[in-house]
């Protein structure tokens, strides 16, 4: 499959000289505190789903599958405000990888997941799935929130007054190698502007 992945300039020179990219979380601004648990439940997702890792990895690269109901390659003029602090340079590198070595979930749902929150395609559904989770002990809360989270990989297109998604996908892998990649485009981040 081809997917597209945003990445500083240092990421892109890096795979030219060591010819191979795994996240390292010392220089990744996430996971967030707030958030380890929730990267640690995706990443055992992608275990049981792709397989383990290569040795000494722990977080996965991120990548574009979807965006705004397309399957094409970003358009960087919206992304020039979306990554870094500003007035950077990154790069929007396609590549092809096999879709085996692939986890897709929908990026909105991913943002449920982050919040703490539970999947519901309706309110009612939310009040009910609110009203029973409390009602469950704190270690069973646990295993049905995890159950509930799965749907996140449900990338079908799907809309109604209450949720979408499929729209809006995301690709996890453990490792980008320089023999995958098909096309590079270099853009600077924007600049932001203060108000005085």
């Amino acid at each position: 499959m081809i997917l597209w992945t945003i990445q500083p300039i240092d990421i892109w020179k890096m795979i030219q000289e060591t010819g191979v990219y795994h996240c390292d979380p010392k220089q990744s601004s996430m996971p967030e505190p707030e958030f380890v648990e929730k990267y640690e439940w995706l990443i055992r997702q992608m275990k049981k789903r792709i397989g383990p890792p290569p040795e000494g990895v722990v977080y996965p690269v991120w990548a574009w599958y979807k965006q705004n109901g397309k399957r094409k390659k970003p358009d960087l003029r919206g992304e020039l405000w979306g990554y870094g602090p500003g007035d950077e340079d990154y790069t929007c590198i396609e590549f092809e990888i096999p879709d085996d070595q692939v986890l897709l979930s929908d990026f909105d749902s991913w943002h449920i997941i982050l919040n703490n929150g539970l999947f519901s395609d309706s309110e009612k559904e939310a009040d009910q799935q609110d009203t029973y989770y409390d009602s469950l002990p704190a270690e069973e809360q646990k295993a049905y929130k995890e159950k509930n989270w799965k749907q996140v990989f449900d990338i079908t297109p799907f809309e109604n007054d209450w949720t979408r998604r499929g729209d809006w996908v995301q690709a996890t892998f453990w490792e980008l190698r320089k023999d995958m990649i098909r096309d590079v485009r270099f853009f600077r981040t924007g600049k932001y502007k203060r108000k005085r």
